[in-house]
């Protein structure tokens, strides 16, 4: 068989050299081409080692790497696609396998030629009459193999009808006994293949036996593995996935639920479609060297190691415009019901909120840095059926972020993003241009960054240096996030470090930070003429999730701190800044729509664990396995009593994570 295939294959070379415009050398065959010489280049593939078992008769994604790995170990450009030299060189003594070894040492690669033709032979789908298979002009009926021959051949097709599941374990003896006959016969008769004589190999029942449509014992088409099977190739599997990590150990031999989720996170990660099914494709790519580690994705960029590139630069931390600024501080974790009495009172007597109007109703949206952060900054919400990488790249380039930092900078604007992780670890390249202190350390690694801080040192170097004043023409929209008051407490009331701080020390800790900060801004002149905000990223995950939100207008003065109970939502906070920059905001309201008294439906999540009926998943963090599983959401209308009732009676939708943030 493989001489009349390697007989083919010249035979297409000269056709195709009778149809090559000169001096080109014409693609043959590429992604998503199919048909019996696909197949065939994919046996010879397999002859080579870089297949471990017969694939289908299509030039998938899969074919592409190995065609790469091939063109690599033959010294080839890595294209991915077949002309009709590397054709000739697959199927030529002179090849080199997949172990580094030559087919025949000493042989010579072919050449092409390019010769004047009419018209160049197209990539084909399915190949012209010329290039068939052997089986393509054959008898159906004629024997090719019986009872009683032996070799490679039949070694070959025993692999094929063990994938198929007529073998419980993989054949070792070379030779078409009378087991082989009487398993030929039990596929014959599972898949409906009547072609006389029967328990032998004739040409129509080899060319079945290897198509796509051939099925195991159980009607699964190809070598399926599915939910519910048992044995030895779903043990082969379970193991492969323990060493990737998908499982902890290997555990049983049985394709149960848990199998199945893991499954369709191989098919997630690795861009499959996600059926939950072990086609045989899938399981020679999860046995190769190709598959994903668990928590490695599609797409470089998603992998967690890859935004340690891409950094916040502090040089501007303490610097203000002369031509007006916009500043936000992100106190972590400060939860509205955290802001009790004796919080209350020592904030007043810090003297520095008095101009400030506090929404004592504002829903954060979302429970967590990451989602809450990134939706603030880009306006798009939190999908839990992203993995969460995707859920980075749809934000920074979505329409209502595109839309929100065209306005920024349009209108004379800077941006910039202060924390000790990287926009809430996830923004990477999808931020630059936008977020204007992002720096790309991996094209840039000689960029001199000056450090972010964001703790108790933050009121250090605040206090030892206080704040500049640029002279430009730049407006500036400075956001800092701060530690807050966010587990473990390490700050006294004055701002200073102390490591056994309780939480309400900690606090006002920070907002005294704030207040130094606002006396830096007075001292500057600027603290008039600019707009302040004062709010969290979240509150707790328990019952106090609704945050803090403080803001002064330019020229906004009282003699006490001014409250309003309307229903806002860090939904509002694009259209609320762009407000602010004098910008329209088609997309949602601001926190100026809303009104003291009126009543709105609002959404809160919260990441969660439910092993008992959901299974785990990756982690975005460490990429290894998360510490959250499922998503949950509360709805409520009212205020934050309402929330709180909503979590005391577990009130909630669920939504399974397909990945966990940490």
């Amino acid at each position: 068989m493989k001489g009349i295939r390697r007989a083919a294959a010249i035979l297409l070379v000269m056709i195709l050299c009778l149809g090559c415009l000169p001096g080109t050398a014409e693609t043959v065959y590429k992604q998503g081409s199919k048909g019996r010489e696909v197949q065939a280049i994919k046996d010879r593939m397999l002859e080579l080692g870089y297949y471990t078992a017969r694939g289908s008769d299509e030039f998938n994604s899969t074919m592409v790497e190995r065609v790469k790995q091939l063109q690599q170990m033959n010294g080839l450009p890595q294209t991915g696609v077949i002309d009709e030299a590397l054709y000739a060189l697959i199927f030529s003594d002179a090849v080199v396998k997949k172990n580094g070894q030559q087919v025949n040492p000493g042989a010579v690669a072919p050449t092409v030629e390019a010769a004047p033709a009419v018209e160049a032979a197209p990539a084909a789908t399915e190949a012209p009459q010329q290039q068939a298979a052997p089986a393509q002009s054959a008898d159906a009926g004629r024997v090719l193999y019986r009872q009683g021959d032996s070799g490679q051949q039949i070694m070959d097709i025993k692999s094929r009808m063990f994938e198929l599941g007529y073998y419980n374990t993989m054949p070792t003896i070379s030779s078409f006994n009378e087991t082989m006959s009487d398993r030929l016969i039990e596929l014959q008769n599972a898949n409906g293949v009547n072609l006389a004589p029967r328990g032998v190999i004739t040409q129509g029942l080899y060319d079945f036996m290897f198509s796509n449509e051939a099925r195991d014992p159980n009607g699964s088409l190809a070598g399926t593995l599915k939910l519910g099977d048992s044995g030895q190739k779903v043990g082969i599997i379970r193991k492969r996935l323990a060493e990737l990590g998908y499982f902890e150990n290997q555990g049983n031999s049985t394709f149960d639920a848990t199998m199945q989720a893991r499954i369709l996170e191989v098919q997630r990660m690795n861009g499959f479609e996600m059926t939950g099914i072990i086609t045989p494709e899938l399981y020679d790519y999860i046995l190769s060297d190709q598959c994903t580690y668990a928590g490695e994705h599609i797409k470089s960029e998603y992998n967690a190691g890859m935004r340690m590139f891409y950094e916040l630069d502090g040089e501007k931390l303490y610097s203000l415009s002369s031509s007006g600024n916009v500043v936000i501080f992100v106190v972590d974790y400060f939860a509205n019901n955290y802001l009790n009495n004796t919080v209350r009172s020592n904030l007043k007597t810090l003297g520095c909120f008095e101009d400030f109007t506090y929404y004592n109703n504002c829903d954060p949206q979302y429970i967590g840095t990451y989602p809450s952060v990134t939706h603030m900054i880009t306006g798009n919400e939190y999908d839990p059926t992203l993995l969460v990488g995707q859920y980075f790249e749809q934000s920074w380039t979505s329409q209502t972020c595109n839309y929100i930092f065209d306005q920024i900078h349009s209108r004379g604007y800077e941006f910039r993003y202060y924390y000790y992780t990287s926009i809430s670890d996830g923004a990477m390249a999808w931020a630059l241009g936008k977020v204007d202190n992002l720096v790309d350390r991996y094209n840039n690694p000689q960029h001199q960054m000056t450090p972010i801080y964001s703790y108790t040192d933050f009121n250090d170097h605040l206090k030892a240096n206080g704040l500049t004043l640029d002279k430009t023409d730049k407006k500036y929209i400075q956001m800092i996030h701060l530690r807050g008051a966010h587990a473990p407490y390490t700050s006294d009331v004055n701002g200073r470090y102390k490591a056994d701080a309780g939480r309400d020390e900690n606090i006002i800790g920070y907002m005294s930070m704030v207040a130094n900060y606002i006396q830096y801004m007075k001292q500057l002149g600027v603290y008039d003429n600019s707009t302040i905000i004062i709010t969290a990223d979240h509150g707790d995950k328990g019952n106090n999730m609704q945050v803090v939100y403080w803001i002064k207008q330019p020229g906004e003065h009282h003699t006490q701190w001014l409250e309003n109970d309307a229903p806002i939502s860090h939904a509002d906070f694009p259209g609320t800044l762009m407000a602010l920059i004098g910008a329209d905001y088609p997309y949602g309201d601001s926190i100026f729509d809303w009104n003291p008294g009126e009543t709105r439906q609002r959404t809160c999540g919260v990441v969660g664990q439910d092993l008992d009926n959901y299974s785990r998943v990756t982690c975005y963090s460490d990429l290894g396995m998360g510490s959250h599983n499922i998503w949950k959401t509360y709805t409520y209308v009212g205020d934050g009593r309402e929330l709180t009732k909503q979590v005391q009676r577990n009130n909630y939708t669920v939504t399974p994570l397909s990945q966990s943030f940490n």
